[in-house]
């Protein structure tokens, strides 16, 4: 019955059903898949020159200007006259003053930047004086098991100050859990803005190391010997972030509990008792100076983007994206020693797939209901960047956007298997991917298991905009983020047949009928 109600809901409200899923009678071209041609474009993009456009970077520049140079070869038009879709990204480093103080009755102790305190790269800016401090423990929250380290204590307008990683609810510690995979340090920033704290002071678990140092993010402007630590980048969304956040060492944790011990009795006693040991910190201490500057500078990056109109197009259209950024490249320690982050499967195969859908699909716009849109997107590796660019800040209007395609590491692994994400958002739309494989002459055997991986690729910004997606994806592997990621070790057959089914199904959906539904699930606010 269900089931039922789902189809004639469907038909009332898009207009579309399972029976003319199949769309017109335009036909994908694998004239231009190629081995010569995919093997041309990857070997540009994953070259050494190319440096693992890092973004930002004149490399990425470069990369950008060969995908719209090829575009533009192609018919592919530009979208309002731009084959770029700009915005900003923002790298700070540590500006004076950063501070911290705090007063104990009478006396006032000034701590020193690196040596006992170091701001996180989530710290805000912000100076703050004579505020009082109260004990959050580890800073979490989780409802299924009824644990809440903010349940008994106020924090508005105070510093809350916590411990590094999360509650063990019973289960022994491991004592290789490193400084810097202490979890869930982002979370706990958020669960203390959300109920009005003023600034964050975090220790590292005393359980967990002999001595407590602070790490907080390393900013050239405190290690400049390590030439090739990179400062923080950030999407510049125009806001400005203003709790400060800093991870602190241990002459702050003796002026606080008294000494590291009796923080290591504390933090054992929450664990054996797996319940918050939360509490406010007597008057007679408190902050007294708690401030953090930033040097910021601002700088613009590009998405690639181009348009193929329907001839029968009434303004809807079908984005196809892949990120062609990557993660650049390390100081090498000799110059025999490879330092570039090549990326040929993360992401420069998804790229040559793009443009070889580009050429393809030029051939055929006379026989197309919908435009086609093509994206590569910047900034991926650094947090979806590019992507959330594209639809926060659309050159066209995104309510005509009926589906989003995506290629994201398209080239390695088994060759007879496919992951693909996003077909619980659209069960329609996954339908006709699996008829189009099908119909190949080497089908897939198409695994839906990407889902853990959905949330770290370009489509996830589509699907928070209720826009139906499909994400193709050939998994993980041993040199992902490594400088072995390189065109050597990819699997073109598989490349051309992922990008083949990717084409396939884009045809169709741009001759459905109707609007394909959406079907939120979880995260996608």
């Amino acid at each position: 019955m269900k089931s039922l109600l789902r189809i004639l809901y469907v038909i009332v409200i898009y207009g579309f059903t399972l029976t003319n899923v199949a769309g017109g009678e335009a036909h994908f071209p694998r004239t231009f898949l190629t081995y010569e041609n995919a093997y041309s474009h990857m070997n540009i993009l994953s070259s050494d020159k190319m440096k693992g456009r890092d973004t930002p970077s004149p490399e990425l520049d470069s990369a950008a200007a060969y995908i719209a140079k090829n575009f533009a070869s192609y018919g592919v038009s530009p979208i309002q006259g731009q084959y770029y879709h700009t915005y900003s990204v923002k790298e700070f480093d540590l500006g004076s003053p950063t501070r911290l103080a705090c007063k104990n009755k009478d006396s006032i102790h000034v701590f020193m930047l690196k040596h006992d305190f170091i701001p996180f790269s989530i710290s805000g800016e912000a100076e703050i004086k004579d505020a009082s401090l109260v004990f959050a423990g580890f800073g979490w929250v989780d409802s299924s098991k009824n644990y809440d380290d903010f349940a008994a204590i106020d924090v508005r307008d105070k510093i809350v100050v916590m411990i590094g990683g999360m509650p063990t609810f019973g289960i022994a510690r491991q004592s290789s859990e490193g400084e810097g995979r202490e979890r869930g340090i982002r979370t706990k920033v958020r669960n203390a803005r959300l109920r009005g704290a003023k600034g964050v002071i975090i220790f590292s678990n005393p359980l967990l190391r002999m001595k407590l140092r602070p790490v907080g993010y390393p900013f050239p402007s405190l290690y400049p010997a390590l030439s090739g630590e990179k400062m923080p980048l950030v999407y510049d969304d125009g806001t400005v972030e203003t709790m400060p956040v800093v991870h602190a060492g241990e002459k702050i944790a003796s002026l606080l509990f008294g000494s590291v011990e009796s923080l290591r009795t504390l933090v054992s006693r929450m664990d054996s008792l797996s319940l918050p040991q939360s509490f406010d910190f007597t008057k007679d201490i408190k902050i007294s100076d708690f401030t953090v500057t930033f040097v910021t500078k601002k700088t613009p990056v590009k998405n690639v983007m181009g348009i193929i109109k329907g001839a029968k197009s009434k303004g809807e259209y079908i984005v196809i994206g892949a990120h062609y950024d990557h993660v650049g490249f390390s100081r090498p320690q000799s110059k025999q020693k490879d330092s570039i982050f090549n990326g040929a499967d993360d992401n420069a195969s998804g790229t040559t797939g793009l443009l070889l859908l580009a050429q393809s699909m030029a051939t055929i716009a006379d026989e197309l209901q919908r435009d086609i849109v093509f994206v590569a997107f910047s900034g991926e590796e650094k947090g979806l960047y590019g992507s959330r660019a594209f639809v926060e800040t659309s050159p066209l209007p995104l309510q005509q956007c009926v589906a989003m395609f995506n290629m994201d590491m398209i080239g390695r692994n088994d060759s007879n298997t496919l992951s693909v994400g996003g077909n619980s958002r659209c069960p329609e739309l996954a339908e006709l991917n699996e008829k189009e494989n099908q119909k190949m002459s080497n089908p897939f055997t198409i695994k839906y298991d990407a889902e853990q991986f959905f949330f770290r690729s370009d489509q996830a910004n589509f699907a928070k905009k209720k826009i139906p997606v499909l994400f193709y994806f050939s998994g993980e592997h041993a040199d992902y983020h490594k400088v072995t990621d390189e065109i050597s070790k990819i699997n073109f057959d598989k490349l051309l047949r992922i990008t083949e089914l990717c084409g396939r199904t884009v045809v169709k959906t741009a001759n459905v009928h109707g609007r394909l539904p959406y079907s939120p699930q979880k995260g996608d606010e």
